[in-house]
């Protein structure tokens, strides 16, 4: 009944102002700083529509529709070394994801995800020994989630899986601190990378830097939020927090750590795994976009977003640079969806994997290290239930090719009428907000 209520309430608040529900707006999107009425927006997104459309005369849907992902190496470079880094989305917690359900969850995905020197996904919520918690129910408060051990262990098939997390996100303190330590005690026993929430500075400071086939990449991770938590005084370094959304976003934390990659730890690109930008939108704000430029331009070189839930657009940024001297490139994939979830709304089952190539080698005889190739993978996540909501189902398809499929009249897979034309609007969807992808 709450819920009905909501929906009637946000439904009449759309039909007297249709235009300023219709297109991303100007916040921050952070729950411990909502303005007034965000709260509402917010809800509008989750329960009633997600938005489609970019902020209001700002043309960003427009740049990404003729935007070019060129990721050529300039004429002279020598290569010397070559690898892959793959990266997905956010991992929710949700109990639908079980051994019983997603057997099959990697089918069509773990040649192109799992066959890299590096994989990278976002862990949403803490590894705790508390019990699992879900998704919001409501727009007051923010959900306390944690993850499964067992979530964690169906992120790996025929020995090979998911070998980065980035743990600064929005839940990051959902469990406590001492839920932040569980979960970074954990990761380390499974023995693979983490960056984003420490236990002391000394450790903050130790951000990990991987070597991959020679070539040695720093991995930053940064949220804008941690809803309504907070680390207890004196223990920032918990978490790295930074309000990436607002504009202007004071970054000189991250240039430090750029620069201390650089220097110190002699790494030849910098990844930086970024929690930000809107929920339930479809495009970047302009303030995300020129944090992101700024960021690429202190010297990242390659942006891993997540947090909107919904797949968002990728972009080719190149750093102004002295005429004569070749431009710096960076990628920005400003939200990669979700990579395990359930959310009601629809857009959410779109999510995308992407592959990046990395080179090594030198230009002019002086050393480089770039980015030479991009590719992405389009998903839709694909769950089965029963007349009691229970899933029996759960894997992530190739979207294009199920859309083709559906186009066709033969899906390889049952569909419901429902999700044959949700296929299909994510397809479109998906070909607007990612054109690069195939």
């Amino acid at each position: 009944m709450i819920r009905i209520g909501i929906l009637i309430l946000l439904f009449f608040f759309r039909l007297f102002n249709p235009k300023k529900f219709s297109a991303s707006r100007s916040v921050e999107g952070n729950s411990g700083h909502f303005e007034k009425g965000e709260a509402v927006w917010w809800g509008y997104k989750f329960f009633y529509k997600q938005i489609e459309e970019g902020e209001s005369g700002k043309g960003i849907p427009e740049f990404f529709a003729r935007h070019t992902m060129n990721f050529e190496v300039p004429a002279g470079f020598v290569p010397e070394t070559s690898a892959v880094i793959s990266s997905g989305g956010d991992i929710m917690p949700t109990p639908h994801f079980n051994r019983n359900t997603a057997a099959r969850f990697w089918e069509e995905t773990e040649d192109f995800f799992f066959n890299a020197d590096l994989v990278c996904a976002n862990l949403e919520a803490p590894v705790a020994d508390k019990e699992i918690s879900s998704i919001a129910k409501n727009v007051l408060s923010p959900p306390a989630m944690n993850n499964t051990p067992e979530a964690f262990d169906l992120c790996w098939r025929g020995g090979k899986g998911i070998t980065c997390y980035s743990t600064a996100n929005n839940h990051a303190l959902d469990m406590g601190e001492e839920g932040l330590l569980q979960t970074l005690d954990f990761l380390d026993q499974k023995r693979v990378i983490h960056a984003g929430t420490s236990r002391s500075v000394e450790e903050q400071d130790n951000f990990p830097v991987v070597d991959i086939k020679g070539i040695r990449v720093a991995i930053l991770s940064y949220t804008f939020s941690l809803n309504r938590s907070k680390p207890p005084e004196g223990r920032e370094y918990l978490v790295n927090h930074l309000r990436l959304n607002l504009p202007g976003c004071d970054i000189t934390q991250i240039k430090k750590q750029i620069e201390f990659a650089r220097k110190e730890k002699k790494a030849d690109l910098v990844a930086a795994c970024l929690h930000w930008s809107l929920e339930f939108e479809s495009f970047p704000i302009e303030n995300v976009m020129n944090t992101g430029h700024r960021l690429i331009e202190a010297g990242i070189d390659l942006i891993l977003g997540n947090h909107s839930h919904t797949l968002q657009s990728a972009e080719c940024y190149s750093c102004p640079a002295p005429e004569g001297e070749i431009k710096r490139k960076g990628l920005i994939l400003y939200a990669q969806g979700d990579l395990v979830s359930w959310h009601n709304p629809a857009n959410s089952r779109l999510t995308a994997l992407t592959r990046i190539t990395v080179r090594k080698g030198t230009l002019n005889g002086a050393p480089l290290a770039l980015i030479s190739n991009v590719e992405f993978k389009p998903l839709y996540s694909y769950l089965v239930f029963d007349r009691k909501e229970r899933c029996s189902d759960f894997r992530l398809l190739d979207l294009a090719s199920l859309a083709e499929q559906v186009e066709k009249g033969s899906p390889a897979v049952p569909l419901s009428p429902k999700q044959r034309k949700e296929v299909l609007r994510l397809r479109k969807l998906q070909q607007r907000v990612l054109p690069a992808a195939p």
